[in-house]
């Protein structure tokens, strides 16, 4: 709301002077006002709303009177009235019309208005301002009643229109001042988006510094597995593998200078050209005794392959075969075939021992095992078990998907996103399951801004590790994200 003081004192100080029209209309608008709540008028009590209606406050006669303009000449005498006095209100009434009409400051209390005042109003405000209390009007209603023969009511919507426009234009800033409070007004908005974007921009560094942490501790971890894991390949690995070496190398040896009895039952494939033992040396055999050990040989147990082979002369008196004349031997791996014929000879060295009189037969029966030994073909190793297979399988592709994820990690360094998605991807069509792909995955959209895909990708890597050590900067980021997502969206 606007006072009549205030558009008097801005016109004044613009060297301006209302229109006729618009302080006729405001005059008796307030008179009529006064008039009808018996109120005492001041410029600071009538006022202008914003939609232009006119409104008339009441009057403190306590307070301190702030505009002496608008007091009547007999307050000053001795024996003054009271300001609420008719006749006085009437002079506070003309005080009013006469800043209105003329544009000008009230003449000093007792002293009459000049020839400044013109027109029929001019001479009802003339009445109202008499130094003399007798001839001046008897009070509001009369004073009203003399304005509106002279200046009649308009319509309600138009009184309201012309206090309007009064109103703004003496409300509203100067152009260059209204130009300068919309420019004020822009940079309040640019500093509050600055604002904006300074947080925006700080959580985001903060979240680009957890990430680098987390991939920091990533590493240093990885790094300590891959040293741990080479350290005990280095280590254990070939240590067994020498002993293993060694070993055989040194049971050969002792083997090759006649230093190592083998029992027939753990004998080794390339021991079938061994000397006899002493105990076949030691018997004669002749054609007859021969034949009937042939004769009197009983069948192998079955499954046996010394079952299957048969029976060939043999000289009665062998000659042993000298170690160094006989080439080193292939080394042949020892089959559960070999190891039943061995057993089987020792089985029937033992009745041997104890019925002389079969000694042609088990003569017979082991050189025929013998024989047949050494034309027994070299057997072919069996594959290796598929469980074994998908094992390794398994572990090759582990380790494939972890060296993706690795290269996807040194993308995300260097700032190559569209790079580290590829790897994390290929990481995870190696490995579904592997966690730290996913979290690959969320740190490249983040970088990106897609912000819904990095939240998916940072929940399914809490899925998988739950308890992880990064877990709580992952949830952290995902409220980032998310919040900046929605940011978006409402813009």
């Amino acid at each position: 709301m606007i006072s009549t003081h205030e558009i008097l004192e801005k016109s004044r100080a613009a060297g301006q002077r209302l229109p006729y029209n618009e302080a006729a209309v405001l005059f008796a608008g307030a008179v009529r006002l006064a008039a009808a709540s018996d109120s005492t008028l001041r410029g600071r009590l009538v006022r202008i709303d914003d939609a232009g209606g006119l409104h008339v406050e009441g009057f403190d006669e306590q307070a301190p009177e702030a505009e002496p303009a608008y007091l009547a000449p007999e307050l000053l005498s001795a024996n003054a009235p009271d300001k609420n006095d008719p006749k006085v209100q009437v002079y506070a009434a003309g005080v009013l019309g006469y800043e209105l009409l003329t544009g000008r400051l009230a003449p000093p209390p007792g002293q009459a208005p000049g020839p400044e005042l013109t027109g029929p109003l001019g001479d009802v405000v003339r009445r109202a301002l008499a130094v003399d209390r007798r001839e001046r009007i008897e009070d509001l209603r009369e004073l009203h009643e003399a304005v509106e023969e002279i200046q009649p009511r308009p319509p309600a919507e138009g009184e309201r229109n012309i206090l309007s426009a009064l109103r703004n234009r003496f409300s509203r800033p100067p152009p260059e001042k209204e130009a300068l409070a919309k420019l004020i007004d822009k940079l309040h908005q640019l500093e509050a988006q600055v604002a904006q974007l300074g947080k925006a921009q700080a959580r985001l560094q903060a979240s680009q510094r957890e990430s680098s942490e987390t991939i920091e501790r990533f590493e240093v971890g990885q790094t300590r597995v891959d040293r741990a894991g080479r350290r005990r390949q280095s280590v254990v690995a070939p240590a067994m593998a020498v002993a293993a070496f060694t070993a055989a190398a040194i049971l050969a040896a002792a083997w090759a200078f006649g230093l190592l009895a083998i029992p027939a039952r753990l004998a080794p494939p390339f021991a079938t050209n061994a000397p006899p033992p002493p105990a076949r040396e030691q018997t004669e055999v002749t054609p007859p005794a021969r034949d009937a050990g042939v004769a009197e040989a009983k069948p192998a147990p079955a499954g046996s392959k010394r079952a299957a082979a048969e029976p060939t002369p043999v000289p009665a008196e062998p000659k042993p075969v000298p170690p160094e004349a006989t080439p080193p031997p292939e080394a042949k791996p020892v089959t559960p075939a070999t190891a039943e014929a061995g057993a089987d000879e020792g089985s029937e060295a033992a009745a041997a021992a104890d019925n002389p009189n079969a000694d042609a037969g088990l003569a017979v029966g082991s050189d025929a095992g013998t024989a047949q030994l050494a034309a027994a073909p070299t057997p072919v190793s069996a594959p290796p078990p598929p469980r074994r297979q998908a094992s390794s399988r398994a572990a090759m592709l582990h380790a494939l998907a972890l060296s993706q994820v690795r290269r996807g990690e040194d993308a995300l360094e260097q700032g190559n996103a569209d790079e580290a998605l590829a790897s994390f991807r290929a990481a995870l069509e190696n490995e579904p399951t592997i966690a730290v792909a996913f979290r690959g995955l969320g740190m490249a959209y983040a970088m990106q801004g897609h912000d819904s895909e990095a939240v998916q990708a940072y929940d399914k890597y809490l899925r998988l590790m739950p308890n992880a050590l990064d877990a709580p900067g992952i949830r952290r980021s995902m409220l980032d994200l998310k919040a900046r997502a929605n940011a978006g969206a409402k813009k």
